[in-house]
């Protein structure tokens, strides 16, 4: 396939009650100088199935399966691995796209000036949609006019999806993003636009709403068990391990890294006092704690927001 703009990256894992509705958002964009990737993570149900059917009527998508089931993060890295667009747009499976996707946000590159273009979402349930992110149109020349900017953002965006990646940062990353040597199910975003953040010069932030992101009860987001609470923080402590072995050996904004490092731990620690109170550890010096925490961080925000400090 030649001239390809935009690969997009879709792993797939049993998602048979979305994946249809997901690559349909895919074949009917109207750009159509894309590529489909999907990877399989070598799922029990009829995914792979409907993304057969889809393939065999359309010469855009590319199938890949994995030798054995890999998980989302190392699983998303194999289908980047195989990609040939100028941009990277990843999809989650159970999610899907506006038709003009990756039209609008391929034309915000400006012919290929900018490395990243980000754009908004929705929270998709129930067929209703709701705001998820959103942005106001900022676009940044280098990497440390961005660095400031991010610096004094009252939120910060992490996700992977909802942006167009210039392929080749995304791939020259590909070594170290591989060498985690666990299995995350959790803040594997994180790291991966701490890595790509770092090595991009040139973003834009449009307000387009791009995006769909659907709330799936079988997601292990929203598994609450015990067991699960625990390999959430361990993924966190593992990526946010790994950021500060990659703020070690990379030139960087120490703001913003700093910044970004000390978001992950907020993070952790959320999730670290949620077992807790699942195992019915949460005393009062925990409360205290959490009570002093949580208002220091919300002082924080404020003077770094406000002030920039």
């Amino acid at each position: 396939m030649n001239d390809v703009k935009v690969s997009i990256i879709i792993p797939v894992y049993n998602v048979e009650k979305y994946l249809r509705e997901c690559l349909d958002s895919c074949i009917n964009q109207t750009l159509q100088d894309i590529e489909i990737i999907i990877v399989d993570d070598c799922g029990s149900d009829k995914s792979m199935d409907i993304a057969q059917e889809y393939a065999k009527k359309d010469n855009r998508i590319k199938i890949i399966k994995n030798s054995q089931n890999m998980g989302l993060f190392l699983t998303r890295c194999e289908g980047i691995k195989s990609a040939t667009g100028e941009y990277i747009l990843n999809l989650d499976s159970d999610d899907f796209l506006d038709l003009r996707a990756c039209e609008i946000a391929y034309n915000a590159t400006k012919d290929g000036y900018y490395d990243i273009v980000t754009f908004g979402s929705y929270y998709w349930n129930n067929n209703s949609a709701s705001l998820f992110s959103e942005f106001e149109r900022s676009s940044f020349d280098s990497g440390d006019e961005f660095g400031s900017w991010l610096f004094r953002s009252k939120n910060i965006s992490w996700n992977l999806w909802g942006r167009l990646i210039k392929r080749d940062i995304y791939q020259a990353n590909l070594d170290f993003l591989m060498s985690v040597n666990a299995r995350l199910i959790m803040a594997e975003d994180v790291l991966a636009m701490f890595v790509i953040y770092h090595n991009c010069q040139r973003l834009n932030f449009i307000s387009d709403m791009l995006y769909y992101y659907r709330y799936n009860p079988s997601s292990s987001t929203n598994d609450k068990s015990i067991e699960n609470l625990k390999n959430c923080i361990d993924s966190f402590e593992v990526v946010i391990a790994k950021m500060r072995e990659f703020a070690s050996k990379n030139q960087c904004n120490k703001r913003w890294q700093k910044l970004y490092i000390s978001l992950g731990v907020h993070e952790c620690d959320i999730l670290k006092r949620r077992l807790k109170i699942k195992e019915g550890k949460f005393g009062l010096m925990d409360k205290i704690g959490a009570f002093i925490e949580g208002r220091w961080f919300v002082i924080r925000r404020k003077l770094r927001v406000k002030f920039g400090i």
